[in-house]
């Protein structure tokens, strides 16, 4: 089922959903744009051709979030659940497919996290598909592509004067009820744009052998060479929008436990409590990322761990970019131990 959402009645569209959700959506903060409850002085930001700078698995996973206060007389007490009802409109697919793809970490068999699935529960998507991607983006060579529907209740495609609203999951009918259905003209148009989209990217790198091939030269050369620019700032997994890495805390001062974004681009974070680090220099560090979006994540959920966001390309302060690093690996002589 699809419908139909003129951009002049846009405004009283978010209002009407704002009276049972709040409402979150890119907003314009400075340079950049970011997701944040939309407010009668806040203005959207969608026209923009990339995504947020911070990624919006914020919305699940907060940069830094209290689990729980305990009291000097030894009783805890587990931080309240986010119960409020929220729509998430206009994320980008690669975004969407990443929250998707934290599923099967922070829900997975042996371990829920409630935090996360309340987020997630309360939370319906409307995702923006992307008429014209960036140069950095690459979602074509991850299994996905700039209007893939993954981890999206509604999926907006760009007709100029008005969205096109594709209903992908039945939850979210009764928000789309009082909207006109698509007709077959538009529903062309809809298509053409999305064909469009995806026949201009160009595809950077294979993915089919790369998980072959970067475990086998674990030990090789080539990540020396490949991180020798990198400064460790963390920017790149900071900004990832499927970098899960945190740390948890406790706050003595204000008795509470906090749970806060960390990076396994830093050299502390793999550091044992015996001295020993596993990763001690850049090299092994750049060779974790990497190994786990191209080869852990197929391991654990058969899935590449990577949605083509290119953040991490657009923001390195010195240029390293992903998609050359898995290039050229596909590109390596096997390394075989052969026995002696």
């Amino acid at each position: 089922m699809a419908y139909i959402l003129e951009k002049k009645n846009l405004s009283n569209f978010l209002t009407a959903l704002g009276t049972e959700y709040q409402v979150l959506a890119p907003v314009k903060r400075g340079e950049y744009t970011q997701f944040e409850a939309l407010t009668a002085n806040e203005e959207l930001a969608l026209d923009d051709a990339h995504n947020t700078r911070v990624p919006p698995k914020a919305l699940f996973l907060p940069m830094s979030e209290t689990l729980m206060s305990y009291r000097p007389n030894g009783r805890a007490e587990m931080a309240a659940l986010a119960d409020e009802k929220r729509v998430a409109f206009g994320m980008r697919p690669c975004d969407a497919q990443a929250v998707a793809l934290l599923d099967t970490v922070f829900e997975a068999e042996d371990y829920n996290d409630p935090y996360w699935r309340q987020r997630r529960d309360n939370t319906l998507v409307f995702g923006l598909g992307c008429n014209q991607p960036c140069a950095s983006c690459f979602c074509n060579s991850v299994e996905s592509g700039p209007f893939s529907t993954l981890g999206q209740e509604v999926t907006l495609t760009d007709l100029g004067d008005a969205y096109y609203l594709q209903l992908n999951d039945p939850k979210a009918e009764g928000l789309l009820e009082g909207l006109p259905k698509a007709s077959p003209q538009q529903e062309s148009e809809a298509q053409a744009i999305q064909k469009q989209a995806a026949e201009s990217m160009p595809a950077p790198f294979k993915t089919a052998e790369v998980k072959a091939e970067l475990d086998a030269n674990f030990n090789s050369a080539f990540w020396s060479e490949v991180s020798a620019a990198c400064l460790g700032c963390g920017i790149c997994t900071f900004l990832c929008p499927t970098c899960f890495c945190f740390d948890i805390v406790d706050e003595v001062q204000r008795s509470e436990r906090v749970r806060n974004w960390d990076t396994c681009m830093f050299r502390v974070y793999s550091h044992e409590t015996s001295g020993h680090n596993p990763r001690p220099t850049k090299r092994e560090r750049t060779r974790q990322r990497v190994m786990h979006k191209f080869s852990y994540w197929l391991d654990h959920a058969d899935q590449i761990g990577c949605t083509g966001c290119g953040r991490c390309v657009r923001y390195c302060p010195v240029g390293i970019d992903i998609r050359a690093i898995v290039r050229k690996a596909a590109d390596l002589p096997l390394e075989v131990a052969h026995a002696g």
